[in-house]
């Protein structure tokens, strides 16, 4: 047990460790929170629990590296930063936080790493698992730290009731606005997938299922 009432079982303590060392207080507790929500999940989604809260304790492995250490890990894998937002850490964290949890922790199960990569809307192509991917998205977003109201309205039931891609065109309806209004410039990606999602679940569409949606 830590301090903030989460519950941490054997296989956790040794990541923990090793974040507690890298990581701010804040950051730490956010983790935390995250790893609650994806376990909270795993069950309506079919997820391995373990690895669930793995990938929710582990998202943002990275994220408090400087800038220049993010450019040297992003030219070590050759992601390639292509568009200005790409070098911004807001984006550029999910592919580090995955080499730093591959790298330095030790994490080789190639859905939590996927999902890490991906949490943050940077990279291209399909990927092995949209559920778990958009799922660790969620928790990011719900962890009992946050306090947007507003977003929990428009999409908790739905992710708890496993509509998955109804919720993922509310999630990124509310993102893209949200990041302008606080000055931030919405990834390529991001404003993609917003017009996906949008087009998918346009006029009360059924969309697609959870498995194939894009990510």
């Amino acid at each position: 047990m830590v301090g903030t009432g989460i519950i941490l079982n054997m296989p956790d303590e040794p990541y923990l460790s090793l974040l507690s060392s890298q990581l701010s207080a804040a950051r730490l507790k956010h983790s935390l929170g995250v790893m609650q929500v994806m376990e909270e999940l795993a069950p309506v989604y079919g997820l391995d629990v373990q690895k669930a809260r793995l990938a929710g304790l582990l998202h943002d492995a990275g994220k408090e590296l400087t800038l220049p250490e993010m450019h040297a890990i992003a030219g070590e894998i050759a992601f390639p930063l292509i568009h200005p937002a790409d070098r911004d850490p807001l984006y550029l964290h999910g592919p580090v936080s995955a080499y730093v949890a591959q790298h330095e922790l030790g994490i080789d199960n190639p859905l939590i790493l996927e999902a890490i990569f991906r949490h943050s809307y940077v990279g291209d192509g399909p990927v092995q698992s949209p559920v778990f991917c958009w799922c660790l998205r969620f928790a990011d977003m719900l962890e009992p730290g946050r306090d947007w109201d507003e977003l929990r309205q428009r999409m908790q039931s739905l992710i708890y009731a496993c509509q998955m891609g109804l919720a993922a065109h509310r999630l990124i309806d509310w993102l893209v606005p949200f990041l302008e209004s606080v000055g931030e410039t919405p990834h390529p990606h991001q404003r993609e997938l917003q017009r996906q999602l949008a087009e998918l679940y346009a006029n009360g569409s059924a969309g697609l299922p959870n498995h194939e949606l894009p990510v």
